[in-house]
């Protein structure tokens, strides 16, 4: 089940790179949509229930917020990321798991796509840490290419204007 969860999460990360390429708000939301629940399987098949659940609300969150983002359902989404982790806590890495849950959903929640992309960055981070420490190598990667993705999408589209205007 390791290689399949490996070859699952390797897939979700080309989504992710592409992701963070498109300026429009919904493209971004549409590839994570699909990387998330690939990820969420591969938590799955690793015995990651609190990860496997919280990515899982988190393409819920994806696909919810392509088409709308009321702010009471982004509490929603919270409260529900924190019952998760309580109903199927296995460790304290599941509360980084949970924080970063929490920074992605506000993230996503975000009208402004320069807010949504920082946010996403410390999420990741979160993400990274996590993936290290319950071993999964191409998780690993997955979010670390996604953080690339992110800034090299933030200096495209913010950090020319920046230095050129």
């Amino acid at each position: 089940m390791f290689i399949v969860s490996q070859c699952l999460v390797a897939i979700a990360t080309l989504l992710d790179l592409a992701s963070f390429q498109f300026k429009s708000r919904n493209a971004i939301l549409i590839c994570l949509f699909t990387s998330v629940l690939l990820t969420a399987v591969h938590f799955f098949l690793l015995d990651k229930i609190s990860a496997a659940c919280l990515m899982f609300l988190a393409a819920l969150r994806y696909g919810y917020c392509i088409f709308a983002r009321d702010l009471r359902v982004m509490i929603g989404f919270m409260a529900m990321s924190i019952s998760v982790v309580y109903v199927t806590w296995q460790s304290w890495i599941s509360v980084i798991a949970l924080v970063a849950a929490l920074l992605q959903t506000y993230a996503s929640f975000q009208t402004n796509d320069f807010t949504l992309r920082c946010l996403m960055i410390v999420g990741t981070l979160c993400w990274i840490l996590h993936n290290v420490l319950v071993f999964s190598p191409v998780a690993v990667l997955l979010e670390s290419v996604f953080l690339i993705s992110n800034i090299i999408g933030l200096w495209r589209f913010y950090g020319k204007k920046a230095v050129i205007g």
